[in-house]
């Protein structure tokens, strides 16, 4: 399935370069210049909010726990 900046999510299998990435992370950037993509290989891809790639959606992203600044341990 194409995706963009705005569809990305956590836990998607984009094929960069010929290689099968999974998506760890996402950053918005400043300015809706789009999204910064951390892969669980440690590397990095900046999607610009025009940009378009094909990706494998497996399931629904994984859930990821958050905890309050400030909360107590």
């Amino acid at each position: 399935m194409p995706i963009t900046a705005d569809s990305v999510q956590v836990g998607d299998a984009i094929s960069v370069g010929g290689r099968t990435l999974i998506v760890a992370d996402l950053c918005r950037l400043p300015g809706g210049a789009g999204k910064m993509v951390r892969f669980h290989s440690g590397e990095r891809l900046t999607l610009h909010p025009r940009s378009a790639l094909v990706a494998t959606r497996i399931g629904p992203p994984p859930v990821r726990s958050y905890r309050r600044r400030g909360a107590e341990r």
